[in-house]
């Protein structure tokens, strides 16, 4: 059950962080935050977005009809969506049945920890109006962030 990507978006579809592993025994391999990725990002938000939007028109009442997990041939999508407009998403193996739990884990005491209450942290990190859907280059750059993530999504890459 291994864990193949993790991402974050903000509430204007922008990639505010990404982290790819490309060995599965090795989590310290792979890309943080890397250009090559932009399209890959920006193709799984408009899928998981359009995924939401059908599930939400399809709804015959006004409950909360959520996209939380997607199997894709060999992959599964973990997604997690919180009050601000941040969307959690978790590339993993098709037999992991939910990270649901691993993603509002990552948000309450990682993000908000290293994220949210760090002053010298953007609020939006879309620096104006042009960068917008898609549009912006501001990423996380935290190194307590991103090590806090490492340590606890660690053990479940190599599994």
């Amino acid at each position: 059950m291994a864990i193949y990507s993790f991402w974050i978006f903000d509430k204007h579809c922008n990639c505010i962080f990404d982290r790819e592993w490309t060995l599965i025994s090795n989590s310290a391999s792979g890309t943080i935050n890397s250009k090559q990725t932009e399209e890959t990002a920006k193709l799984l938000y408009g899928m998981i977005y359009s995924l939401r939007s059908v599930t939400q028109k399809l709804s015959r009442d006004d409950t909360a009809n959520d996209v939380r997990s997607i199997s894709i041939g060999k992959y599964r999508i973990h997604t997690y969506c919180t009050a601000s407009g941040l969307w959690f998403v978790l590339l993993s193996d098709y037999k992991q049945a939910s990270y649901a739990h691993v993603l509002q884990y990552i948000h309450s005491h990682i993000y908000v920890k290293y994220v949210t209450h760090n002053i010298l942290s953007p609020y939006d990190f879309a620096a104006n109006e042009n960068e917008t859907r898609g549009q912006g280059f501001r990423k996380i750059g935290n190194r307590n962030f991103i090590s806090s993530l490492e340590a606890f999504l660690a053990p479940m890459i190599a599994q």
